[in-house]
């Protein structure tokens, strides 16, 4: 099995090119839409705006073409898009595909995220990255309030089972001078002893081009993990798969066709 990430460019009928990509881990990572709305300046996937949603047959082209390169053993959803934006095709690939499929999402919007975490997902990740309103807002402008994502989370508590419970994440991505001070860590525990059976993850931020925003450093992070781990809250850090330029979390773009490999895209 490689030990890189494979970046693998999509080409779809409009020229079009979105990324998918397969960790070494064996979890292929597809894109639900070419571009995205919800505008996280950390992120690259919508930096060049929202196009269109991708279709259940360009999912399965993502799919196809990442066989022929390699063998996935799961699915995430967590490439370029809001999954939840594009719903039906969501559901279906949830509902319908063989492998298991997990989703990361914003949460938006909140009707769908409700419907969600009813469905034989094989987990969500909800991107959080703030527990406090108002930097939340800041690293996902166009999502749901913090607010209103936890209420939605707590609402549906009481409904899921242990198994499921388990399968949940809350994603936080630590920014150097943005999320990373104690206020920050002090409201995302409070916000984790609420759901005891979810898991923090402590993601790193990854260089794309035009933003300026970094990681703090190692021995931050470092103290970031154990006051975690001090507080009884489950929480894992990055992965090496995840934490790569090439193809590392909101790394991934929308592309023309310049410089793609004709190997490498599907026809």
């Amino acid at each position: 099995m490689t030990k890189e990430n494979k970046v693998i460019p999509i080409q779809l009928d409009d020229g079009k090119v979105v990324e998918a990509v397969f960790y070494g881990s064996g979890t292929l990572c597809l894109s639900t839409q070419v571009g995205c709305v919800v505008g996280c300046p950390f992120c690259a996937s919508g930096a060049k705006g929202f196009f269109r949603h991708l279709t259940f047959d360009e999912m399965m082209t993502q799919i196809e073409v990442a066989t022929n390169l390699c063998t996935p053993e799961r699915i995430t959803l967590s490439g370029i898009g809001e999954p939840l934006h594009n719903w039906d095709v969501t559901k279906q690939l949830i509902e319908d595909f063989a492998l298991p499929v997990s989703v990361t999402t914003t949460g938006s919007p909140l009707k769908h995220l409700r419907k969600l975490l009813q469905l034989p997902h094989n987990g969500v990740m909800l991107s959080l990255h703030s527990a406090i309103e108002a930097t939340h807002k800041q690293l996902i402008p166009r999502g749901p309030s913090c607010e209103g994502l936890l209420q939605t989370l707590k609402e549906a508590w009481p409904t899921l089972s242990r198994n499921k419970k388990r399968k949940l994440g809350i994603n936080y991505l630590l920014i150097d001078g943005i999320n990373d001070s104690q206020q920050e860590l002090d409201a995302m525990a409070d916000v984790m002893r609420s759901f005891p059976e979810v898991t923090l993850h402590l993601l790193l931020c990854n260089t794309v081009e035009h933003a300026t925003f970094r990681s703090p450093p190692d021995e931050r992070l470092q103290e970031i993990h154990q006051f975690f781990r001090d507080q009884d809250i489950h929480c894992r850090r990055a992965n090496s798969w995840r934490r790569k330029e090439d193809g590392g979390c909101g790394t991934l773009m929308v592309r023309g066709l310049q410089g793609i490999s004709e190997k490498t895209v599907a026809s």
